[in-house]
């Protein structure tokens, strides 16, 4: 809990973000949408008396309820906050405009800013460490109590979010809504790996110790070698390996290439990196 405090106001944010695009972009347009706010949208359609931030506030909190109550009280605390906080800013707003007031017209424009600011609110949240609830609950509760894999049923649930509201849409908003969908989930998947990205570099060459000796002193990175033989020459030789941040990719090669220009240099790109130099201090134990 305390750790969620000191991340407290970027949650807030993510969530604001959640709420200025359901109330901004989705509703004003009639743009179809996953989670709470998609089963909430089909319920409006059915029940127009009742005002969407009622079923908005009643499914996240029946959702934490929910995670309490199966998942344990480690998941609804990392629920909490947005049980409470996305609601609160989507009533806010909507009671500040007194309507669902679209920020442009065209429905281009609306379906790209709602899939930005929706997958950006998401993936904030996710990184802080908190959940949005939502289909998360039903998921994470059938992987703990049937043992069935949580990405494939959150998948099956989600599409069946956006089934519900398909009656109340036409083709072209139902169009659109998949759209503003797959922007979301890549903005979404952007925003989790932002800055975690490095990429793993691995040096064949003659030279191997004055190119270690760079990558460990000049450089100030942990390496590995190998020892390899050569398929074609049969030659035994060393490679070096280290892993550096993609924004040192090119100095680095330089770098290599300036003590051997025949170095033969093999670069992967890695999504993460745990342990010592990189989520631990250098000289951890």
């Amino acid at each position: 809990m305390k750790s969620m405090l000191k991340k407290l106001p970027l949650i807030l944010f993510g969530n604001l973000l959640l709420a200025v695009c359901v109330s901004h972009f989705v509703v004003p347009t009639g743009l179809i949408s996953g989670g709470i706010t998609g089963v909430s949208l089909a319920l409006n359609h059915l029940f127009p008396s009742i005002p969407l931030d009622v079923f908005i506030w009643g499914f996240s909190l029946l959702f934490l309820l929910s995670g309490f109550l199966f998942l344990g009280k480690e998941f609804a605390l990392t629920t909490l906050i947005s049980s409470v906080a996305y609601p609160l800013f989507f009533s806010l707003l909507t009671a500040v405009s007194k309507s669902y007031l679209p920020l442009t017209e065209d429905i281009v424009l609306n379906t790209v800013y709602a899939g930005l600011s929706f997958g950006a609110g998401v993936g904030i949240v996710m990184r802080c460490g908190a959940s949005t609830g939502g289909s998360d609950v039903f998921s994470m509760t059938l992987n703990k109590k049937l043992g069935l894999p949580i990405s494939p049923v959150s998948y099956v649930i989600e599409a069946l979010f956006l089934l519900s509201q398909v009656p109340f849409a036409s083709s072209e908003k139902i169009l659109y809504g998949l759209i503003f969908v797959l922007i979301y989930s890549v903005t979404l998947e952007k925003v989790m790996m932002f800055g975690t990205g490095k990429v793993q570099i691995s040096i064949y060459s003659r030279a191997y110790e004055e190119i270690n000796r760079l990558i460990v002193t000049t450089m100030d990175r942990g390496s590995t070698l190998f020892k390899v033989k050569g398929g074609f020459s049969g030659e035994e030789t060393w490679v070096v390996e280290t892993v550096v941040p993609k924004r040192s990719l090119f100095s680095f090669r330089e770098k290599i290439l300036a003590i051997d220009p025949k170095a033969f240099v093999v670069v992967n790109p890695i999504s993460e990196v745990n342990g010592r130099g990189f989520t631990l201090g250098k000289h951890a134990n």
